[in-house]
This record gives structure tokens, sequence and C-alpha cells, in this order.
């Protein structure tokens, strides 16, 4: 049996971990002004700047991943929404974030080595080109399976079209293990 699709979509938030409520909440954080555009479900981490960014493979200090973005249109000056955080000269750009450090969330892998002993375990992301214009949906997928890594693998999906790991494009619910609003997490 295959997957649905083996196209990567980044970090999408499923629910929280444990019994407290689910609000979905978002938190504000200030994106740069001119700095590269953050796709929708996108990884982000905290600059020591106090900006976000796009993570990478590796990056330690990630928040949550980005559900949108609000700024002043520098061609309009009109208050815009966007479902991701485009490159704009727009000195009020905030990006909404899923950051709670208890946040699920479900995200594809492209690797056929995953298993039911990959829970528990830990991998990076592998950063993708994302699909661009006009949808904006990450790339991000899982990466391999080690130790002590960027996400911590919960369990397979609950979505039985998504649940062949013996073919690319499993799907996996998923925490951000090293989350600078988490614990354990050393300063930037």
């Amino acid at each position: 049996m295959a997957n649905q699709s083996s196209t990567a979509f980044g970090f999408r938030p499923l629910r929280k971990v444990g019994q407290n409520d689910n609000n979905a909440g978002l938190s504000e954080w200030k994106k740069a002004t001119g700095t590269a555009a953050i796709n929708h479900h996108e990884l982000t981490q905290l600059t020591a700047d106090g900006v976000v960014l796009s993570s990478t493979t590796g990056t330690n200090n990630n928040i949550g991943s980005l559900n949108g973005s609000f700024y002043t249109a520098p061609t309009t000056l009109k208050p815009t929404w966007s479902n991701y955080a485009p490159n704009v000269v727009a000195s009020d750009q905030v990006c909404l974030v899923n950051d709670d450090p208890q946040q699920m969330f479900e995200a594809m892998t492209s690797l056929t080595n995953y298993t039911a002993v990959s829970v528990g375990g830990c991998c990076p992301i592998v950063v993708g080109s994302g699909s661009g214009s006009p949808n904006y949906i990450s790339g991000n997928s899982l990466g391999a399976v080690g130790t002590d890594d960027q996400i911590k693998i919960l369990g397979l999906t609950r979505d039985t079209a998504s649940q062949d790991f013996a073919t690319a494009g499993s799907v996996w619910r998923v925490m951000v293990n090293q989350n600078m609003l988490g614990n354990n997490i050393a300063g930037i």
C-alpha cells in the first residue's frame, strides 16, 4: 500500500501533548524587515536579535511552525495577512507561530527506514524547497532517526492513507524536542 502523497508539508499542528486544552494559540514574533520568506508550517527559530527565521538542519533554538504573518504592505500601505511570511520591507511584520513546547505536529518523511521502533527517537529536519506560489507550503520533512536532535517522534499518524512506512511519504506525530521555550535548551 502506498501513501497518499510523498510531498512534504512541514509541521502541521495536530493537538497538544498531555491533557491540557488545545486552544490552537499562536504567538506573535517579530520578523526582520527584508529577510528571507518563511513558508506556511515551516519550523522557525529565534535569533539572538529577537526575530524569527526559518530553522535549518541542526538549529536548536527552534520555537514552532509558522501559521502566517501580518504586516503593512509597502506598496499599498494597507494591513495585510498572509499564510506565509514574505520577504517584504515592512518594519511591523509579525509572524504567528504555533510555539507551545507541548504542541504536537504531523510531519512527513521521505525515508523508508522509519518503523515502530522509531517512536521515542529523535531526528533532524530536512529542509526542502517548499511549494512556492501560490500556496507557499513548507518543504520541511523528517530526517534519519537518532538520539538527540530537533524533533521527537511520538508515533505514526492515525490517517490510514499515510501509514505505510515501507514507502516514502509516511506521516508521523512529532513534537519539537529542541524548543527554545521548553526545558533543557541553552540560551542563544
